[in-house]
């Protein structure tokens, strides 16, 4: 499947977080992607306090592990290192004192959020970041109730300069009825910049293609180029419209 998507959040780095138990299942991964068309694919493993505390060097010493064990195979995808920061006090004190992991380029960040609610001071915290040059791009806005009951919660957000990035499996059913009847609403309302696998096993990716091809049969080829090629790169290299 000649494409050459880019994948914005995955968890393929192994023994950092709840994705990948092993190099060898990391691998598997990759090479899943890109037997569906992902030509780069960018590894957000998890910064949470209490959970997943991992500190930047840590990421970044865990990922060149992953690197060193792959052993430079050309046949695999593009790699990359962000993550996926957890939007706590902690993580976004973090942020502002450099302390994240933004994407390559260093021009966006990842964020995720508490799926039950978001910060009352958010739009004043991501304009604080947008000071610092970086953007704000949010994780699976379709998995969090307080979209799921105010979808315009999210289209405030992305006014205000945040972009929403789709776990395209959540089309496919992964995480149940209203995650995926929310993905459909805000794709409906043109809200999302980009789409990802959010992959932490390789049997995820199956899921993945099944709502790469969802996003296909309902909006064509051009969506679905825009979502995991035009609109992860324009994240990346900072050319998202305002």
């Amino acid at each position: 499947m000649p494409t050459s998507f880019i994948d914005l959040h995955c968890h393929w780095v192994a023994g950092i977080d709840d994705g990948a138990r092993s190099h060898a299942e990391g691998r598997a991964m990759l090479v899943r992607l890109g037997e569906i068309g992902f030509s780069r694919v960018i590894a957000t493993p998890h910064m949470r306090p209490g959970l997943f505390d991992n500190q930047r060097a840590e990421l970044q010493a865990a990922y060149q592990r992953a690197l060193e064990a792959l052993g430079g195979d050309p046949t695999l995808p593009e790699l990359g290192l962000s993550c996926e920061h957890y939007f706590d006090d902690v993580v976004y004190g973090r942020l502002l004192a450099g302390e994240g992991l933004p994407y390559p380029g260093g021009r966006a960040v990842l964020l995720e959020f508490y799926d039950q609610e978001l910060p009352l001071t958010l739009t004043r915290q991501l304009f604080e970041l947008s000071r610092r040059g970086l953007r704000a791009v949010i994780a699976h806005p379709e998995r969090y109730r307080r979209i799921w009951e105010d979808p315009d919660t999210l289209e405030r957000l992305v006014d205000s300069g945040a972009v929403a990035l789709l776990d395209v499996a959540s089309l496919a059913g992964k995480y149940g009825r209203a995650p995926r009847e929310s993905a459909e609403l805000l794709l409906e309302r043109g809200l999302y910049q980009a789409a990802c696998s959010d992959a932490h096993r390789p049997a995820d990716v199956d899921e993945v293609a099944r709502g790469i091809e969802l996003v296909r049969a309902r909006y064509g080829d051009d969506e679905v180029t825009f979502l995991l090629r035009e609109g992860p790169l324009q994240i990346l290299e900072g050319r998202v419209e305002a």
